[in-house]
């Protein structure tokens, strides 16, 4: 290569690449794009959908060019709703989710007829599901017991059972694991 030359793959070089924008998007293009937002982790067919629309927002986008583009990702294997949600779901659950949580998320992604598959992936029984919120319990309140006198145990008890609840973890469980840390009852004087 010359002495001052740009490589093409270079961000100098793509840079001067001037596209008319009224120009329509080629199917090539397209799913060059899909490709690669899909190299760098998995997306539903929703969401990837609504990221070529933004990307692609200030020309023409024929709909019906971008579902056949979607629909051959597809059926070539590259793009999978169930691959996504069970994805998705174990990064939740890493994360310190639960099942409920986990849900309502994978239903606001558009992937909701993969919710209990996922869920049954992310964590085999629902015994996983107790130690899972055990051990994130633990992470957060460090084996603390609840002590004080009725009106202190009684909020700080509402305290954590609302932190599991918006983890995503039943009342029922929350409750059990809750219960296990309160102290012994101090007489009112």
């Amino acid at each position: 290569m010359q002495r001052g030359a740009t490589r093409p793959n270079h961000p100098e070089a793509l840079a001067r690449v001037v596209v008319d924008p009224g120009e329509s998007v080629s199917p090539l293009e397209l799913r060059r794009a899909a490709m690669d937002l899909l190299a760098r982790r998995e997306h539903s067919l929703r969401e990837l959908s609504t990221k070529l629309r933004k990307r692609f927002r200030g020309r023409q986008l024929d709909e019906e060019t971008l579902e056949r583009s979607l629909q051959q990702l597809t059926i070539d294997g590259l793009l999978s709703d169930a691959r996504y949600a069970a994805s998705r779901a174990r990064q939740l659950t890493s994360r310190g989710y639960g099942p409920n949580r986990i849900r309502e998320d994978l239903r606001q992604q558009g992937v909701e007829t993969f919710v209990n598959s996922a869920l049954d992936d992310a964590c085999e029984a629902s015994d996983d599901w107790f130690c899972h919120a055990a051990a994130v319990y633990r992470k957060k309140y460090q084996g603390a017991p609840i002590v004080g006198d009725f009106q202190s145990r009684q909020k700080e008890k509402a305290k954590r059972l609302r932190f599991l609840q918006y983890r995503g973890f039943s009342a029922e469980l929350s409750r059990k694991l809750v219960s296990g840390d309160e102290g012994p009852d101090v007489p009112e004087e």
